[in-house]
């Protein structure tokens, strides 16, 4: 069974927001690196977690990202994917049979991080780039400001997990 921590993945989804919307969505690397970070909440929701509340959580949270950005569904579209997916992608890469597992730096690691994160990080903002394109229209210049938004992405990511995990006493 999954013990959720209600008030703590609220405190989680405020942070995410509170980054995304006001400041970091305007952060933009060399015009092509855009930082789409809240899909970090929905990575970072708990294992085994019921995947329709996933996908509402998903869905309530892309939203708001969309009302703020002007873009109608993407955001939320995109979050739901990722929330649908996340599990299944976790048990191939990671490989955990524990139904109590907590996605965050302590449990991950910096390998699992990457084989958990970069890839539905990059699915999440192939989705919406490509969406914004209308359809593959410039190929090359779409696949490099989906790979460079990933990667910008996933650091930021990356690295409010390791901020954000609880620090692990060693006896």
């Amino acid at each position: 069974m999954v013990r959720i921590n209600y008030v703590q993945q609220a405190l989680h989804l405020v942070i995410f927001l509170l980054l995304q919307i006001p400041f970091l969505y305007k952060l933009i690397l060399f015009d092509v690196a855009f930082g789409f970070f809240y899909i970090g909440f929905v990575l970072f929701l708990p294992y085994g977690l019921n995947r329709s509340l996933a996908m509402l959580i998903a869905f309530a949270g892309g939203l708001i990202v969309d009302v703020f950005s002007n873009t109608p569904g993407m955001h939320a579209s995109a979050s739901i994917l990722v929330a649908f997916a996340k599990d299944s992608w976790f048990g191939l890469t990671v490989g955990s049979s524990d139904d109590d597992v907590y996605l965050d730096w302590n449990e991950l690691g910096v390998w699992g991080s990457v084989k958990y994160l970069l890839p539905l990080i990059f699915v999440h903002h192939f989705i919406i780039f490509t969406v914004e394109n209308g359809g593959f229209n410039s190929f090359g210049f779409l696949l490099a400001k989906i790979s460079y938004s990933a990667l910008y992405s996933f650091t930021i990511v990356f690295g409010l997990s390791f901020l954000m995990a609880p620090k692990v006493r060693r006896i």
